[in-house]
């Protein structure tokens, strides 16, 4: 049972346990507000920014970056990759908490989660794991060798531009605590170039 007094997924629950992943169960009672029909939106602070604020742009973009790792997954039949690619699903989510929370927001620092060297260094072991059987050419990569690895190869160009926007955030409003958000941006992409070589 959950908060909620329904029943749970035990399977679910099995493998946010497997892939270490915590989450608290939430519930909606509805998905349109018009809070947002005036081409505004909403920091985790309750400030209001215009939707085509840089910030707005960057959570943006990690969601399609999220977006379209979920993609990539139905397309893998591999369990150990899938999970990889679930548990970098919720690192983005992550993110995206780090990119929504205003510096101003009170008492957050002690219940936000952050991305530190331990998601880091685990991103760069699955790197390493696939670098093992991946055959990377000497020039450019031609790409499509198959749907998978496609679906790879736009997650990482996706990827890439979420980066280049946070480094825009960063850069331009002194945001210098989601550099490890850039960090892991970085060496994502890095991880679907070697992810798609093996698929």
């Amino acid at each position: 049972m959950n908060l909620f007094g329904k029943k749970t997924d035990g399977r679910r629950s099995e493998k946010k346990d497997r892939l270490g992943i915590k989450s608290t169960p939430n519930r909606f009672d509805r998905i349109t507000t018009g809070g947002g029909d005036a081409g505004r939106s909403s920091l985790a602070d309750g400030s209001r920014r215009r939707k085509d604020d840089l910030v707005i742009e960057v959570l943006g973009e990690i969601d399609e970056t999220h977006s379209f790792l979920g993609l990539l997954k139905t397309a893998m039949e591999n369990p150990s990759k899938r999970d990889e690619i679930e548990w970098i699903e919720h690192c983005l989510l992550t993110m995206g908490g780090m990119v929504a929370k205003a510096p101003t927001y009170p008492n957050t620092d002690k219940s936000l989660r952050v991305l530190g060297n331990s998601e880091l260094n685990k991103l760069e072991k699955y790197q390493m794991k696939h670098m093992e059987q991946a055959e990377i050419p000497a020039a450019f990569v031609v790409y499509g060798d198959n749907e998978a690895s496609a679906r790879a190869d736009v997650a990482r160009a996706v990827c890439r531009r979420a980066e280049r926007r946070l480094v825009a955030l960063i850069m331009d409003r002194g945001m210098t605590e989601l550099a490890s958000a850039q960090i892991f941006l970085n060496r994502l992409s890095d991880y679907l170039f070697v992810l798609a070589r093996t698929l």
